[in-house]
């Protein structure tokens, strides 16, 4: 049953949410300017840029939004049902995020894959795919004045949540998988490629989990905003994935020990044009590791020629 906890209070905590969520991107976006404006391709910071105006202008619009209910119709009830269009218009932004943010996973994918199209041609249609669908479902909504008829495009709603969550999910499977493969044996290696694995699978974990949560809203309390205030929530985390996994690059660099390396340039950023500061440096110590190993055979001599009888 819609009541004002579970509706115009569901907005409202969506709000408050997504300004946090809001600034702790800004302070993302400032470390990473910090970092490395002089280190990234146009391309990368383009891309940060573009998402963190997208991001702003949302807050901006869904701000105006909580205003136009909560102060400017304050106690008036039958403005309840009415749908502002800002409140539909701020979903065009969250959009843009998404396929941005989407399309430079699908780069990344083609850049640990060590070029394989076929898989990222495969990930970029269907994040196009979900961005088509989803401007579709939001041109509609303009069209709608109140939230009875928007309850019309619920099945528009869920295949957009679908969509998105389908998407991230094997975004992040392709990301293990190729990751995966490109373990040596070697234990340096293989514990940076272990830790590229757990920010690859949580890259899409969260807007995986918001797209979800929205579709089961949506059909278990199609009258009350449940489901809004997890759609609302989706363009936050793709920024903050985004810059989290971006700033965490040089985190991954200080872990690894002097040897060789394969590079896995996670910023997206060609090979070619890569220095040794501007990529993940997977750094293979085969001359450590081959004396640590010799080492422990030494130490329980014992133990070895048990396991060989």
């Amino acid at each position: 049953m819609a009541t004002l906890d579970n509706t115009i209070g569901l907005l409202f905590q969506a709000v408050v949410i997504s300004a946090a969520l809001y600034g702790a991107g800004c302070l993302q976006a400032w470390f990473y300017f910090r970092t490395y404006l002089r280190r990234d391709s146009v391309r990368i910071k383009s891309l940060v840029t573009f998402v963190i105006v997208c991001d702003t202008c949302q807050q901006a619009i869904l701000t105006a939004c909580a205003y136009s209910y909560l102060i400017t119709n304050f106690a008036n009830r039958a403005i309840l049902n009415h749908v502002f269009s800002t409140l539909i218009i701020e979903i065009y932004f969250s959009n843009f995020i998404a396929l941005a943010v989407q399309l430079f996973y699908c780069y990344r994918v083609y850049r640990v894959s060590n070029g394989s199209w076929l898989a990222s041609i495969f990930l970029a249609l269907l994040g196009v795919g979900s961005f088509v669908a989803l401007f579709v479902y939001t041109t509609q909504a303009l069209k709608i004045s109140t939230f009875t008829e928007l309850a019309t495009l619920k099945t528009l709603s869920m295949s957009c949540n679908i969509a998105a969550a389908v998407t991230d999910a094997l975004i992040s499977a392709f990301l293990v998988y190729y990751l995966y493969i490109s373990k040596t044996g070697f234990e340096k290696t293989d514990d940076l490629i272990n830790r590229l694995i757990a920010f690859a699978f949580n890259t899409g974990l969260p807007t995986s989990i918001c797209a979800l949560l929205a579709c089961i809203s949506i059909n278990v309390w199609p009258d009350t905003f449940i489901y809004i205030f997890w759609f609302l929530l989706q363009g936050r985390f793709y920024t903050n994935t985004l810059l989290v996994s971006l700033n965490t690059r040089d985190y991954l660099r200080s872990i690894t020990a002097p040897g060789t390396f394969q590079e896995f340039p996670l910023s997206g950023q060609p090979s070619a044009h890569l220095s040794h500061r501007e990529a993940i440096a997977i750094r293979i110590d085969t001359t450590c590791a081959s004396r640590r190993d010799f080492d422990l055979k030494m130490q329980h001599p014992s133990e070895n020629d048990s396991t060989r009888e």
